[in-house]
């Protein structure tokens, strides 16, 4: 399986026009992992299946920004407006400047990056790296006040 892994990793980076390698749309199945990427001119698409994960990533070309969510909780972006929930699972978020709404029980949502704004229905833990970003929650996990940390500059996190 640790050589599926390797060759997956190579299959997904060589085929991904961001690293201008790219040769035409490309699809690959091994027992219980699948890899495929198509390009239409305007977007260049990758997903990755695999027991327990999926990796879904757009590069739109014309726009030039780049957008990725990872299943089981890591977003990643730039400038991305996205709804998803929480599932009582913990939630990553890197990037700047998204709008991110996050709906269900969130035990644990960590944002790193700036200018990003997020709303959370229900938030037991919150982590913030980065500047000027707002995290809003509605209510609180368990009843009890969320637990907050922030690094950076002018982060504000309140109840909505």
């Amino acid at each position: 399986m640790t050589i599926q892994k390797h060759i997956l990793a190579v299959l997904l980076l060589a085929s991904s026009s961001a690293y201008n390698a790219y040769a035409g749309d490309v699809s690959v199945t091994m027992p219980g992992i699948s890899v495929k990427t198509q390009d239409n001119g305007a977007n260049a698409n990758v997903n990755v299946k695999a027991p327990g994960a999926s990796v879904n990533a757009v590069q739109s070309n014309g726009a030039g920004k780049q957008a990725r969510r990872i299943d089981g909780g890591h977003i990643m972006g730039n400038d991305m407006s996205k709804s998803t929930q929480c599932n009582g699972q913990p939630v990553s978020i890197q990037g700047n400047g998204n709008q991110i709404s996050l709906s269900g029980a969130c035990p644990q949502v960590n944002v790193n990056g700036n200018e990003n704004q997020i709303t959370i229905e229900q938030l037991g833990k919150v982590q913030v790296v980065g500047n000027d970003n707002q995290v809003r929650w509605a209510q609180a996990l368990n009843g009890q006040k969320p637990q907050v940390q922030s690094s950076g500059n002018d982060n504000q996190i309140s109840r909505q």
